[in-house]
């Protein structure tokens, strides 16, 4: 082969390898603007309420806040540490005191986000719900919905994305969030894939 040939094929890898990093460097980008932009429905009313744990207690606060706001009649917390306790989350996540005491169940199973499809599709099916709210970190949504959806196919899921210490928004100027943004991606791309 001369040493031309060589230097073509060289060049043609070069570029192929510029276009697949450009494709995913695009990609990425248009992950993070659709979390950035996604917003809670306002009207948004279910049977119950599923909140992912994570996002320092800001995604079970959210769950409780609307349960008291009568969006749904209990609230599934997903994927709690067997370490914590019911008062080590209301510490955490404070919220109406009387919701805590009536409509609040926790979940110890889940450790994944396939654990917490697993753990809720149980518990709605228990309860003969028909439509949930889910509610997790903005960056976080597009995944969780459709390995929840996978898990109960029949169960209408509304998205609640909430703005955790993980921001899509300042991914260029907040390590931490550049770091959570893209790996929750590379999940997501992942799961599509699947």
């Amino acid at each position: 082969m001369s040493r031309r040939r060589r230097k073509g094929i060289s060049g043609f890898a070069w570029l192929l390898a510029l276009i697949v990093l450009g494709a995913l460097a695009a990609d990425f980008l248009l992950f993070t603007q659709r979390a950035t932009g996604l917003k809670p429905d306002p009207a948004a009313h279910a049977d119950a309420i599923v909140a992912l744990t994570g996002g320092s207690g800001l995604r079970i606060a959210e769950g409780v806040k609307l349960v008291a706001e009568g969006r749904g009649e209990r609230l599934l917390i997903s994927g709690v540490n067997p370490d914590v306790t019911l008062q080590d989350l209301i510490d955490l996540a404070g919220g109406d005191a009387q919701v805590w005491a009536c409509c609040v169940d926790l979940g110890y199973v889940a450790e994944t986000t396939l654990g917490n499809a697993d753990e809720t599709a149980a518990w709605a099916y228990e309860h003969d719900y028909d439509e949930l709210i889910v509610v997790t970190s903005d960056y976080h949504m597009a995944r969780s919905l459709i390995v929840l959806e996978e898990a109960m196919p029949d169960i209408a899921l509304t998205p609640w994305p909430v703005r955790t210490v993980i921001d899509p928004s300042r991914i260029w100027s907040h390590p931490k969030s550049l770091k959570g943004v893209f790996m929750e991606w590379a999940k997501w791309r992942v799961t599509t894939l699947e």
